[in-house]
């Protein structure tokens, strides 16, 4: 009998996740969490962009530097 295994998926966005790990460490856990939080709910607090994902809300000058980088395609 043939069993397939399941083997754990890692994180969607590793680069990202370790660094917001080495934010926390240096600026503490719940203020790194509220800047996340807020950028998710639409502040330009956090953005990050990783594997084609992308989490919080980008600044204007990230919203630029994509936009410019699309019309060149």
């Amino acid at each position: 009998m043939d069993m397939r295994v399941h083997q754990p998926v890692g994180h969607p966005m590793p680069e990202i996740a370790a660094f917001v790990a080495n934010l926390k460490s240096a600026f503490g856990e719940r203020e790194i969490d509220e800047a996340i939080r807020r950028g998710k709910a639409g502040e330009p607090t956090f953005y990050a962009c990783e594997n084609g994902r992308s989490v919080g809300t980008a600044g204007a000058s990230v919203a630029g530097a994509v936009d410019a980088r699309e019309s060149e395609q």
